[in-house]
């Protein structure tokens, strides 16, 4: 035994120092714990919020692919879950096109808030527009956009020379 042959007094102030480590290191995971718990609880706040309000919420990498979206914008989207957007998203993308998702990403980075028309890719590979609020933030920088409504396809008229000829064959009436 090493021990035996200190004086007492070592011995004392040894096992004294030891039992503080000891109370540290409990009031310490205490602290860690009590610090866990809020952080869970904010994050599990943050989610509801973001699951509950009434628009898609998404953010994007500047390559476009989705980082995380809220439960609206899935449902939006015609996905069952965020997870499963964000699996097929960041394969197939969830704009209508490359061309769509740059001139979106490109307009908001520029500094435009609103976007009118965004044409976005949905689950059974149809196209839908909708009208969203974007920004940037962050470095990297991330984009954030708000998807707010479906917007109505837009309404085509048919090509003059169809207008025309049925005004010459007497089909149209005045």
């Amino acid at each position: 035994m090493r021990d035996q042959h200190r004086p007492k007094q070592d011995l004392i102030n040894e096992v004294t120092s030891l039992r503080k480590q000891v109370a540290d290191l409990k009031e310490a995971m205490a602290a860690r714990r009590r610090v866990e718990d809020a952080l869970r609880q904010t994050e599990e706040q943050v989610r509801s919020l973001a699951d509950t309000v009434p628009v898609g919420l998404c953010l994007f990498r500047p390559s476009g692919s989705p980082v995380v979206v809220n439960r609206p914008f899935a449902r939006l989207l015609g996905y069952e879950s965020p997870a499963e957007l964000l699996r097929v998203g960041d394969v197939l993308g969830v704009f209508a096109s490359r061309e769509e998702e740059a001139r979106v990403l490109s307009l908001v980075g520029q500094g435009q808030e609103r976007v009118v028309g965004v044409i976005f890719r949905l689950k059974d590979a149809t196209r839908q527009a909708f009208g969203v609020i974007g920004a940037v933030s962050g470095d990297p920088p991330i984009v954030a956009l708000v998807v707010l409504e479906r917007q109505p396809q837009p309404w085509r008229a048919p090509p003059l020379a169809a207008l025309s000829a049925g005004w010459s064959d007497g089909t149209r009436s005045a």
